[in-house]
């Protein structure tokens, strides 16, 4: 019994904080990177940042920015808390986007 008090305990201390977090945590990400557009699920713009990840807006990419190849700087919020059809990698919410 006394485990699993302490299973519970250790469990509440590692797992708890992380579900206080806001869904994006709060903190945003700067990628430089080129533009891409994917033909699945009817076509849809992503970012393929210099990281070697792909960023896919939350409400897709504004529309002077689909371009293919052009180079982008994006500041963003993490959301994984969003999920997409797309499945490409990362959800991300633009904060700031321009061109290179």
């Amino acid at each position: 019994m006394r485990r699993i008090i302490c299973l519970f305990f250790f469990l509440a201390v590692v797992i708890a904080p992380g579900c206080a977090t806001s869904p994006s945590g709060g903190s945003t990400i700067n990628v430089t990177g080129t533009v891409q557009h994917s033909n699945l699920e009817g076509g849809f713009w992503a970012i393929r940042g210099d990281d070697g990840k792909t960023y896919d807006p939350v409400g897709g990419l504004p529309s002077e920015f689909q371009k293919e190849g052009l180079r982008v700087r994006l500041e963003a919020k993490p959301r994984p808390d969003v999920a997409s059809f797309h499945m490409v990698g990362a959800m991300v919410e633009i904060v700031k986007i321009q061109r290179l």
